[in-house]
């Protein structure tokens, strides 16, 4: 009972059994009419509990850290984008919290044009829609390793993601032929890390390395890839450790610090859920309020020669 009760518990259950008028139990009692009208609508004699039923976590896992620092380098997001995105996975998180994590990794600040895209001496306008960042990572489930593939517009922002069962060198130039499959507009070049679902070499042909499927799926379909140096705070293929190691480490699934999924179905049903959220009800601040799908569709109508086919159909693309 706290400090400040009119009321004990015998007075309580007294008051919830008894045929008496409101008015005469709080003159029997002394006590308020509205006091005997709240325990009258009760039907426990004890306080409830006050405050939140259960306590919400203060901090992020190391999983969810590991999460939100990739969303933020492939999304190339604003701090508030990010946040509003992130918490529909993450509804504890917090504009500091997510501050001060981008802070420790560098990441605070949104970066310029990179330099391997001078290098490379593009002609494309990278500030206009079809120009995509793209990752991978293996993450465990029940079922054991899956390989995760995903896509953000750096213009749109329109976010894309698959799930393969089995880690090899051909889900890179799958995964993107799938992409340009799905977006309604025509992509002119992908940014990626070096890692080896992205560049490197193909099988041996004789007594000669073939080119990497991934490379050789952008020349076929004539996109433009940018490969970033590894080592720097924004490239995709990034190891930067912290006090709870590498950030690698967490996405591929540390039995110990890792979300577990049952399945790699469970998986895939969790992340399309997200991707369907974010890319048709989320309104982002980079977009002028619009979500990803309105912003395509505006373009739609204002330059219909960039696009394939009517950008209706990316929703149900998104889900094959």
């Amino acid at each position: 009972m706290h400090g400040s009760a009119t009321t004990t518990p015998e007075i309580r259950r007294a008051i919830q059994t008894s045929s008496l008028s409101i008015r005469a139990l709080a003159a029997r009692y002394g006590v308020n009419a509205k006091t005997v009208a709240k325990w009258k609508a009760r039907k426990s004699p004890e306080h409830l509990q006050m405050g939140p039923h259960r306590a919400r976590p203060k901090t992020l896992s190391p999983t969810e850290e590991a999460t939100c620092i990739a969303f933020r380098i492939q999304a190339m997001l604003p701090l508030d984008d990010c946040l509003y995105a992130l918490q529909l996975m993450f509804p504890h998180l917090t504009r500091s919290t997510l501050h001060r994590l981008f802070q420790r990794h560098g990441i605070q600040r949104l970066p310029g044009t990179p330099a391997s895209q001078k290098a490379n001496d593009l002609s494309a306008n990278t500030d206009d829609i079809g120009h995509f960042y793209i990752d991978s990572a293996d993450i465990r489930t029940g079922d054991g390793r899956a390989n995760m593939f995903f896509a953000f517009d750096r213009k749109s922002k329109i976010a894309f993601a698959r799930l393969y069962d089995y880690a090899q060198q051909a889900n890179g130039s799958a995964f993107l032929n799938a992409l340009i499959d799905a977006v309604p507009y025509k992509i002119g070049s992908v940014l990626t890390g070096t890692g080896a679902p992205f560049s490197g070499t193909g099988e041996e042909t004789g007594n000669k390395a073939s080119l990497h499927p991934f490379e050789q799926a952008c020349r076929n379909r004539q996109i433009n890839h940018i490969l970033l140096p590894p080592g720097q705070p924004w490239s995709t293929d990034r190891r930067s450790t912290d006090r709870s190691g590498s950030i690698r480490a967490r996405v591929s699934g540390n039995p110990s610090t890792s979300v577990q999924y049952e399945s790699h179905d469970e998986l895939r049903e969790h992340f399309l859920a997200f991707f369907e959220t974010y890319n048709f009800d989320r309104r982002l601040k980079a977009l002028g309020g619009q979500t990803p799908f309105e912003f395509v569709c505006r373009r739609w109508k204002e330059e219909p020669e960039r696009f394939r086919h009517d950008p209706s159909r990316f929703g149900h693309m998104l889900n094959g």
